[in-house]
């Protein structure tokens, strides 16, 4: 009687389990344990456990029912728990040394022993942990093959999405996306059962959209999801990830900064290994709203990282380092393949970097490498950034093509509904209408002003209101009239105070003259009733003054 009992208490959290019921697959695998430790009741604990976010205890139950499928000479059983455990290691401790050791160990046990669906997960775990396509390609492909052969359905889509991943990852945008909604269709059609697998390639969607900035087809297939998947119960912090650096994209930056967060705080307290993740799409997200020493503080300790530096050459050619700018941007391309399209947010910025510089040659080279990666990969997203650049290039010859190619990069951003970049454009635009169409570029520069304040995007507004001023027309920038008894525009100085900027930082980083500048110093320490510089940045620093956001 006691065996059965355990049996379907065994039976009962397994159910709960596929389920995302975590408490009461714990609670059910807790009862089994007292009526008889095995290694089946010891490797559901450890999963619960892990779903419950108690991740110390999860490795501790894992290691004990990998002890007990190898004392039962049970191979195939213990070679599933080692992956398990490589992954735990790896994505919570950060320690790549046990994680490696791990996958060892896995594919030890399996050496000899007839194909089974194991062979294929082992094979779909090894993808993700290789930085070469090709391989991690061939990685999917073959536990795509072996899930097919067994009839494993989830391990089928969820090879699947990995695959389609992969390819997008590579510039094989329409293939891999393909591929990708089948294996969310299977999901939606109940194909696809266990919680793992659905989680899998729902967070493979939403990475392969971010990567491709495929904003309307996450949009669509989350609206579908919310079906099947419990969003605010069982969302893992690498969907959350992925999610809230596609409403970055889409201009949605509040709700982009809660899912961040929420990542940021899951991965903090438990996968440590994945914690720089969301810090640098903070970071990224602090870039595009203007406020530069924040970024900087969110990448504080992961600088080297090619990805921090992009956001880090961002903020440089911001405040108009170029040097600086160049190095990082130039440190992301080593190494990189000609064709690869991590080089395209690069080369964006190469451009406007060299153009700064006055150095239209290598200006151009960026511009054809762009054009070629446009061309190579049909990218909606990177076509638009290479009409841009041309733009940019054609406008600093004096071309009057540059227009015509601006203007389709302006659609282009728009159809993508990528707010910011429509806006950069569209004042791009204008600085191009300036000399021969002045109305034309009034009319273009309040667009792209409209569309900064609505973002909150502080140093592109002031450059759109730098520009109108200088076409003889006031900016009319909807600010709220006060911030306590400081203007907006007093707020955002004493913010650049506390952040330790001269007169002239101050000026250059706000479109504004330095005697401009030195009226706003002069007016925050009267209001205020401090005597000087470094009492105003004290008081703000005590305030916690930010640059103001629009409202």
């Amino acid at each position: 009687m006691a065996t059965n009992t355990a049996d379907d208490l065994l039976r009962r959290g397994r159910e709960a389990l596929e389920t995302a019921d975590w408490e009461r697959a714990r609670s059910c695998f807790e009862q089994a344990c007292e009526l008889g430790e095995t290694a089946e009741v010891l490797d559901g604990l450890g999963q619960a456990a892990h779903f419950l976010g108690r991740y110390q205890e999860a490795i501790e139950f894992k290691e004990r029912a990998f002890a007990a499928y190898r004392a039962a000479n049970r191979r195939t059983e213990a070679a599933g728990i080692a992956r398990w455990l490589a992954f735990l290691y790896g994505a919570v401790h950060g320690n790549r040394a046990a994680a490696n050791g791990w996958m060892a160990w896995a594919e030890r046990l399996l050496e000899g022993v007839e194909e089974s669906v194991e062979h294929g997960r082992l094979a779909l775990d090894r993808a993700p942990w290789t930085d070469d396509p090709v391989e991690r390609e061939r990685h999917a492909l073959d536990a795509l093959a072996i899930a097919r052969r067994f009839g494993d359905r989830d391990l089928e889509f969820a090879a699947q999405a990995v695959l389609g991943h992969a390819y997008v990852v590579s510039g094989r945008i329409e293939e891999g996306m393909r591929l990708i909604d089948e294996a969310m269709a299977a999901v939606a059609g109940g194909e696809v059962a266990g919680i793992d697998a659905i989680g899998s390639i729902y967070c493979r969607l939403l990475g392969a959209c971010e990567r491709a900035t495929d904003v309307r087809r996450a949009e669509e297939w989350i609206a579908a999801a919310r079906r099947f998947v419990a969003w605010g119960d069982f969302v893992t912090p690498t969907c959350r990830l992925h999610y809230g650096g596609i409403l970055m994209a889409v201009g949605r930056w509040a709700e982009a900064e809660k899912e961040l967060l929420a990542a940021a705080r899951v991965f903090e307290g438990g996968y440590r290994g994945m914690r720089a993740a969301p810090l640098i799409r903070l970071a990224s997200l602090r870039v595009r709203q203007g406020r530069f020493e924040e970024a900087e503080r969110f990448l504080e300790g992961y600088e080297s990282r090619p990805v921090a530096r992009e956001v880090l050459a961002q903020t440089a050619l911001a405040r108009g380092d170029l040097a600086l700018a160049e190095d990082r941007a130039r440190l992301c391309l080593e190494g990189q393949d000609t064709l690869s399209p991590g080089c395209v947010p690069l080369l964006e910025l190469l451009v406007p970097i060299h153009l700064a510089r006055g150095e239209l040659e290598a200006a151009r080279e960026a511009l054809q490498r762009l054009t070629a990666l446009a061309t190579a990969g049909r990218a909606e997203r990177t076509s638009a950034a290479a009409q841009l650049a041309a733009g940019r290039v054609l406008a600093a010859e004096g071309d009057e093509r540059a227009r015509s190619h601006l203007q389709a990069a302006l659609e282009a951003f728009s159809a993508l509904e990528l707010p910011l970049e429509a806006g950069r454009t569209q004042l791009e635009l204008a600085r191009a209408l300036a000399r021969e169409a002045p109305a034309g570029a009034v009319a273009e520069a309040r667009l792209a002003l409209a569309t900064f304040e609505r973002l909150g995007a502080s140093r592109d507004a002031d450059a759109a209101a730098d520009l109108l001023r200088r076409l003889g027309e006031a900016a009319g920038r909807a600010w709220p009239k006060r911030y306590g008894t400081l203007t907006k525009r007093e707020t955002e100085v004493l913010s650049l105070l506390a952040a330790g900027c001269s007169n002239p930082e101050i000026a250059q980083r706000l479109y504004i003259s330095r005697r401009t500048a030195e009226h706003h110093v002069a007016n925050i320490l009267s209001k205020l009733e401090l005597r000087s510089r470094a009492e105003a940045a004290a008081y703000a620093v005590r305030q916690r003054v930010e640059l103001p956001v629009h409202e």
